[in-house]
């Protein structure tokens, strides 16, 4: 087993997923080697940014509160923080048109699997069973993007 190959891949789907099983054949891995590194290096950086997630949007709004009091007290109009940009548009969109299975199963996909492990979090982490779609998600989305890595090289 190339561990060189193994470990790049694990390392760049912690990052970017939906690439991540591109250098597989090239690595000369197999098919279920190239899977299991994807998998485990999108489950490990989602399992932080999931969980994590809380710690960081909870000093993310003191933040917020710090900079608005500082502002006002200046003199200053305070910085929207509700602007609405392309991200956060098609974030929406998806919520709206997929709703929680959409959300978990493809977020980390289509995004990136820290921004879609914490839309996740952010909308559903007060479900039990959100973290669990996101790890079927990733496991199923995984697979898919070996098989076409596979079969395209």
């Amino acid at each position: 087993m190339n561990w060189v190959g193994f470990w790049s891949i694990y390392g760049l789907a912690t990052v970017k997923f939906l690439v991540s099983t591109l250098p597989g054949p090239r690595f000369e891995l197999t098919f279920f080697q190239t899977w299991l590194a994807a998998f485990l290096g999108a489950a490990t950086a989602s399992a932080f940014f999931f969980y994590g997630s809380e710690l960081v949007m909870l000093i993310s709004h003191r933040q917020r509160l710090k900079n608005r009091a500082k502002a006002l007290s200046q003199g200053k109009e305070p910085v929207n923080y509700n602007r609405v940009t392309k991200l956060k548009r098609r974030i929406i969109t998806i919520k709206t048109k997929m709703g929680f299975y959409g959300i978990t199963l493809f977020g980390p996909l289509l995004f990136s699997v820290p921004i879609g492990s914490y839309v996740v979090a952010k909308f559903y982490g007060k479900f039990p069973s959100a973290f669990l779609f996101v790890l079927m998600g990733l496991a199923a989305n995984a697979f898919l993007l070996t098989f076409i890595s596979y079969a395209v090289f």
